[in-house]
């Protein structure tokens, strides 16, 4: 299926964003995802069912002050 990742186009074969995050993040990094502009709680990434098309943004969680 098509995906725009970052707004990037990328075809991907697997259906939930866990799958694709596992290809971009590493397990450490702290990371805050949206598809189609809806922040998706980490604790649903393996449920959220991917659709052809989709845009998924990645934010790296950065601290500082």
């Amino acid at each position: 299926m098509q995906l725009y990742v970052n707004d990037e186009p990328v075809q991907f074969e697997h259906s939930t964003l866990l799958a694709l995050l596992e290809n971009y993040v590493s397990a450490e990094q702290r990371v805050a995802v949206a598809v189609n502009q809806q922040v998706v709680p980490r604790s649903m990434w393996s449920e959220c069912v991917l659709k052809d098309n989709d845009r998924i943004d990645i934010f790296e969680s950065i601290a500082g002050g």
